[in-house]
């Protein structure tokens, strides 16, 4: 087996793990698989057996990328982060939060952000308008949804 071969499929495989990391909107992966697909058709003698190895690899490829998404770039994805501490707050008891007091992070027409001791959290006013970065008050909460009122 020669090395060109080889260093297209290992270059492809690392090419769809780098999808991962990077936003490239698929050219990274698209770039991977057609380096896959080269060296495969650079080492087969016919279709099939280079079907069933293409197969094989991408099979390889689809579980390093899981791996390296579980164990690698889950753990460092604000976006992970902030559904974990939502799930969080979701299955706590939403009325502990009354009495609270934070800032508004928007401006709130009825509905916005607040931030309460670094916990950004979706808030709404009983129909009045509050400015963005006022100090607001947890006032009622009705099942999931919060209720400010603004305070000086």
């Amino acid at each position: 087996m020669e090395t060109l071969p080889i260093l297209l499929i290992a270059s492809g495989i690392l090419l769809l793990i780098a999808e991962i990391f990077i936003p490239s909107f698929g050219v990274t992966g698209g770039i991977g698989i057609v380096a896959i697909l080269a060296g495969v058709i650079m080492t087969t003698n016919t279709i099939a057996e280079g079907v069933v190895m293409f197969l094989v690899i991408l099979l390889v490829a689809i579980i390093l990328m899981y791996l390296a998404y579980k164990f690698i770039a889950a753990k460092r994805s604000p976006l992970i982060q902030k559904a974990q501490l939502n799930e969080e707050i979701l299955k706590s008891d939403l009325s502990l939060l009354v009495g609270k007091t934070g800032i508004a992070v928007t401006a709130l027409r009825p509905t916005g952000k607040g931030d309460f001791d670094g916990l950004e959290l979706d808030v709404l006013t009983k129909g009045s308008f509050i400015q963005k970065g006022s100090n607001i008050l947890i006032a009622e909460v009705e099942g999931k949804k919060i209720f400010v009122k603004g305070i000086e």
